[in-house]
């Protein structure tokens, strides 16, 4: 085995660590140990080293590594002579500082430490002349770009991405002639990027620089010396016109400016180049919709000022487009039929000025998410829509749609998010629902004219978190079955809650799949909460739980089972027609933070479990025929605004000026702060009781389990009892002569 030159032992299951052992295989010139579970090596990666001098590439990516490794027990100069060219950890846990003796491996070409938690500053680069690729991103590496970089001569690949790195990009990059990727992306870079940074990089294909502070100035005629593929400048700072240069890069494929200070129109140009993705959204680009390349796989011209039409033939010039972002722009015009022609997956032209008809040509396609939300569009939701069963996310929100909801729908199973929003949509709420959507969401049917009652099929949607139905024409009572909307619970162990909680477990759905992924970053959802209209994305908006049933006209008492919904946190009743008081146990509903029952005819005292809100931040009871004291305690007393109670005549106590005689509002319960003292009584108590225990069954055990002891206890005891009578008999002699002798 001393001989052994080359051992592979990737992707197997080892769990420890690399033994000392290894040493002995001096003849070692190529060792694989990625995709492993390895935690540490034994002695450190520097004794390791030291005791391969024939070592030419060393992998252990993709392991469990995360003891520090790096630590030095020698002179860092004795790896000066080792031959080592390639040296990967990239995908481990490492914790440590770069260490400053990998400047040593003089012949090292390849160096990947990616993807770990690495800290502290490069080391400087003055003995990685033979260095080719440099990869140490998604790290959190502070301090400058080392202009020493500049001395390796032969680096093609620069990758420091994700990192905490500041100061300027050194000049000294751009003598670098063999130098084809880099990435700077996601940074703290600043500073101003001109021509001297390119000016010997002729072989560069791929260059990232996004989201730094970096302001790129040439001049308008700059030819550059490249010609990239892969363009990323995201968040860069142009703050001219879309730039020239890039006419020159007709070999790119990608192209991503946005958020860049572009200006002006789009040249028509572009459409001469040949690139797949163009993302120049987050400008000030006005104009036109210029002609793109029938190439073109992804455009996102979203968040600019273009305005005129989108062109007709939009589908059939540009038959490879999966993806279209033309959202909140100045378009105007009717929507293209020739959508319907082309395989799209997106397709968000929300907020723009489009007007006409939704395009009832629709077949069966790859569709995920259709956003129209915001525009001017009329007539009724297409039939044919529900040819595109992939759809996820459907917003349709603030238009001037009527009609009833195509039945044709129900084939969208894996509807996420369906918003149609401030129309003039009519009917009832379709029963299906709930048998069809068991992925569903969000919910938003708001400022409609649906009618009817809602239907108690809407229950059994699992996993809704925002159900708003506000401002129709509904009627009837509110579902009983709504509390027990499983996604707007906090999930408890055994389906504990209070006494309304569901004596057994919920049947599991028929088909009991994963909800479909759901790009959280595309979405856009409006929903009035705290009296606010609020608009909601991302991470927000995957946290939202809201409830918006108002300005209805609905009856009857409020149920109780929404005291279940603990997930809640935003309950809006208000402007219907209900009766009856608050549920007692409404405090339940503990992430609460905006209450709005309001404009009812709802009565009775104000439930003092109304002191165990602890997030309340929005409350409004007026203009309902609540009687006897306002409760106190914790957050209610914060929400101090007489306008909450207004119009409850009956009401009394803080904040109203009305104060209640005789009568003293509702306490909280107080608890016992005092927990050492608790503890010292619990501790007193078991303490007697397990003296009283110890002391009764040492005797009367003892007495049980051992006869001649019982023997000789009672014979002691009757002993004891025949002496005492004794002499009670003998003093009661000698009484009675004393008293004879008297």
């Amino acid at each position: 085995m001393t001989s052994l030159q080359h051992l592979d032992l990737a992707s197997n299951l080892f769990n420890s660590s690399i033994p000392r052992s290894f040493d002995n295989l001096r003849s070692l010139i190529d060792l694989n140990l990625e995709e492993n579970l390895l935690q540490s090596i034994e002695g450190g990666l520097f004794t390791f080293l030291m005791n391969k001098p024939f070592l030419e590439s060393l992998s252990l990516n993709y392991n469990e590594l995360r003891e520090e490794i790096f630590s030095v027990e020698a002179n860092s100069s004795g790896l000066t002579g080792k031959n080592l060219e390639r040296l990967e950890i990239s995908n481990n846990f490492l914790q440590e500082a770069l260490p400053d003796w990998l400047v040593q491996l003089k012949n090292l070409k390849i160096l990947d430490l990616s993807n770990n938690q690495l800290h502290g500053t490069i080391p400087s680069s003055y003995g990685w002349l033979c260095l080719e690729e440099l990869v140490l991103s998604n790290n959190q590496l502070t301090g400058n770009i080392s202009e020493a970089l500049g001395r390796s001569q032969v680096l093609s690949t620069l990758d420091l991405s994700n990192n905490l790195l500041n100061g300027t990009i050194p000049h000294s990059l751009g003598q670098l002639q063999d130098l084809y990727h880099v990435d700077l992306s996601a940074n703290s870079l600043r500073g101003i990027l001109s021509e001297i940074h390119f000016s010997n990089l002729s072989k560069l294909s791929y260059l990232d620089i996004s989201n730094n502070n970096i302001a790129f100035e040439v001049h308008s005629d700059w030819i550059p010396p490249f010609n990239l593929l892969y363009i990323r400048m995201v968040s860069c700072k142009f703050g001219t016109e879309f730039p020239r240069w890039i006419r020159s890069q007709v070999e790119a494929t990608e192209i991503l400016l946005s958020n860049a200070s572009i200006t002006g129109a789009l040249p028509n140009w572009l459409g001469l180049m040949s690139f797949s993705y163009l993302n120049l959204s987050y400008n000030q680009i006005n104009g036109s919709m210029p002609k793109f390349s029938s190439n073109l796989y992804s455009l996102d011209l979203s968040h600019n000022s273009i305005s005129g039409p989108i062109p007709h033939d939009i589908g059939r010039a540009m038959p490879n487009l999966n993806s279209l972002y033309l959202n909140d722009n100045l378009f105007s015009g009717p929507m293209p039929t020739s959508f319907c022609e082309i395989g799209l997956e997106v397709l968000h032209l929300g907020r723009n000025e489009l007007v006409g008809k939704i395009p009832a040509c629709w077949q069966d396609n790859p569709m995920i998410l259709l956003d129209l939300s915001s525009n001017k569009l009329s007539g009724v939701i297409p039939s044919s829509l529900g040819n595109s069963i992939g759809l996820r996310s459907v917003h349709l929100n603030n238009n001037g749609l009527h009609g009833e909801i195509p039945a044709t729908m129900n084939n969208c199973k894996n509807l996420v998010i369906l918003d149609v929003g401030e129309n003039k949509i009519s009917g009832s709420v379709p029963h299906w629902f709930g048998p069809s959507f068991q992925f569903l969401q969000i919910l938003r049917l708001r400022e409609n004219m649906f009618n009817g009652s809602i239907p108690s099929q809407l229950c059994s949607l699992s996993a809704l978190q925002i159900m708003d139905l506000a401002v129709n024409n509904l009627t009837g009572k509110i579902p009983n079955c709504l509390g027990y909307v499983k996604s707007m619970k906090l999930q408890k162990s055994t389906y504990e809650g209070n006494s309304l909680s569901p004596a057994s477990k919920p049947a599991p759905l028929e088909n009991p799949t994963a909800i479909p992924p759901t790009n959280w970053n595309q979405m856009h959802v409006e929903q009035v909460v705290k009296g606010i209209d609020l608009d909601y994305t991302t991470l927000d908006l995957q946290l939202m739980v809201n409830l918006d049933l108002s300005s209805n006209r609905l009856i009857g008492p409020i149920p109780k089972e929404l005291t279940l919904l603990s997930k809640l946190r935003g309950l809006n009743l208000s402007r219907n027609f209900l009766s009856g008081g608050i549920p007692t146990m409404i405090g339940d509903m503990e992430s609460l933070e905006s209450l709005d029952l309001s404009n009812n005819h709802l009565s009775g005292t104000i439930p003092q479990s109304f002191s165990a809100f602890t997030s309340l931040s929005k409350l409004n009871l007026s203009h309902n025929n609540f009687t006897g004291p306002i409760p106190k305690g914790n957050q209610i007393q914060t929400l101090d605004d007489p306008s909450i109670y207004v119009d409850n005549p009956l009401l009394c106590g803080d904040p109203l000026q009305k104060k209640c005689l005789g009568v003293e509002a509702p306490q909280a319960p107080k608890e016992d702060t005092d927990e050492e003292g608790k503890l010292e009584k619990v501790m007193f108590c078991v303490v007697i009781m397990l003296g009283l225990a110890i002391g009764f069954w040492g005797v009367i055990g003892v007495l049980v389990y051992k006869k001649n002891w019982r023997h000789m206890y009672f014979d002691y005891v009757d002993r004891k009892i025949d002496m005492i009578y004794v002499i009670i008999v003998v003093k009661a002699s000698k009484l009675k002569r004393k008293l004879r002798r008297a």
